[in-house]
């Protein structure tokens, strides 16, 4: 993989931006993230956007490998991150 792309996990605008990038500047994947760029308020949504993202974006055959960056597991929020998005199928977490 050469590169990879963070996206917050609760912008449809950025999911749609990453999407539609490409030649050079289009990344091999995507790293959608429900950490620290998301707030607490929005983790529930953002949780809910990511994984209708993912499912989207499997049936598009060139999309870039979808990654998602969790909550740390000290905290509670990883379960309910997991619980979310796996059945979407990301390409890893």
């Amino acid at each position: 993989m050469r590169s990879t792309l963070f996206v917050p996990g609760d912008s449809e605008k950025k999911f749609i931006k990453a999407m539609s990038a490409t030649g050079m500047s289009r990344p091999d994947g995507l790293i959608l993230d429900l950490e620290d760029s998301v707030a607490a308020s929005e983790k529930p949504k953002a949780r809910q956007m990511t994984a209708s993202f993912i499912a989207a974006a499997r049936a598009k055959a060139d999309a870039p490998r979808q990654y998602v960056r969790i909550n740390p597991v000290e905290t509670s929020l990883w379960r309910e991150d997991l619980a979310a998005i796996m059945g979407a199928a990301p390409d890893g977490i």
